[in-house]
């Protein structure tokens, strides 16, 4: 992955160094990988917010029909008979 959309990643907030991506991409294979980010990261003990399994899975709830339209619109782009970078 080149520099510049690492730190571009980097800059939004995302994580662009997962091993399997770094694996894939030496081995000529196209990525994409998307993720649903559906609360806060509790960086301390003294943070007054907290986590719960429930809120994650509301968030989930009322983003899966946006994130269903943008995977089926990713995929209908797709030249899926070509695997080429």
């Amino acid at each position: 992955m080149s520099s510049s959309i690492t730190r571009l990643c980097g800059i939004l907030g995302s994580d662009c160094t997962a091993p399997e991506v770094l694996v894939a991409s030496h081995c000529g294979m196209r990525v994409f990988g998307l993720s649903l980010i559906t609360n806060k990261v509790v960086k301390s003990y003294e943070d007054n917010e907290s986590v719960n399994h429930e809120a994650v899975l509301e968030v989930s709830k009322m983003r899966s029909e946006t994130l269903q339209a943008l995977i089926t619109e990713l995929i209908s782009r797709m030249d899926i008979n070509n695997n080429t970078a």
